[in-house]
């Protein structure tokens, strides 16, 4: 699914016809507020893969147009209070009936001590939803910070998955690459961070292959200081920034 939306033969001077792709958004969290889905005046058509994180957000997402491509996880950030056995139920009934697309966002974070405490806890979370994906041939949408050495340590998992997204993928384009060398069909999105001249994300933009290069806008998450959210419509600009640093 993913290889068609990826940046490879793309050109940004003409967006007639185009589709723009945002990997990861949260449908859900947008309508709380008050973002709308986009629409471009010249036409330009739009999809995106949302995620939601428990029964209520899915509630929500379920209801969104068809441009909208569902997925449901336990994200790293909420293991500490996630009800983990009726999480890991709810997903498999989705996974069952094919309600979903895609399993994330799941990972591991521990961008601070709090989030670190929980380590053994969203590991425990994390193989529910790798072995969920496995079992049911899913691709996996996956949410790192400060843990990259997670990923590593189940390469030898996630190759077997048809696809995963290392959504705002955060590590230098060395790992990137290895994780592809060890056989993963992986992806990696990058959005906003693009304009704070992130230099390992500006990094991997220009040295991963541009088919493995995927725009998003995690909105309404990831938006720049002053900001109060980031809207949908600007996965165009994130695009178009994405296509300036893989122009030869």
């Amino acid at each position: 699914m993913l290889e068609k939306y990826a940046k490879k033969d793309e050109k940004i001077d003409d967006f007639s016809q185009k589709i723009l792709f945002d990997a990861h958004f949260h449908y859900a969290v947008c309508k709380e507020h008050g973002i709308n889905l986009p629409v471009f005046e010249d036409g330009t058509q739009w999809q995106g893969i949302s995620c939601a994180h428990s029964r209520k957000e899915y509630e929500i997402q379920k209801s969104a147009p068809s441009c909208v491509i569902q997925a449901y996880g336990m994200h790293p950030q909420n293991a500490e209070n996630e009800n983990i056995k009726e999480s890991a139920d709810f997903l498999e009934e989705l996974l069952s009936i094919n309600l979903i697309s895609f399993i994330g966002e799941a990972g591991f974070d521990y961008f601070t001590d709090e989030f670190k405490n929980t380590a053994e806890l969203q590991e425990e979370i994390f193989n529910i939803q790798l072995n969920l994906a496995l079992k049911y041939n899913i691709p996996l949408v996956i949410h790192c910070r400060k843990a990259n050495h997670k990923l590593f340590e189940y390469s030898k998992q996630l190759k077997k998955l048809p696809e995963v997204l290392f959504h705002s993928f955060m590590g230098p384009p060395v790992e990137a690459k290895t994780l592809l060398e060890r056989g993963i069909n992986g992806y990696f999105s990058f959005g906003k961070q693009l304009f704070n001249g992130n230099k390992k994300v500006i990094a991997c933009v220009k040295e991963l292959p541009p088919e493995r290069i995927l725009s998003e806008t995690d909105a309404p998450f990831q938006y720049l200081k002053g900001e109060k959210y980031t809207d949908l419509k600007e996965i165009k600009r994130v695009y178009e920034e994405i296509i300036y640093y893989i122009k030869p």
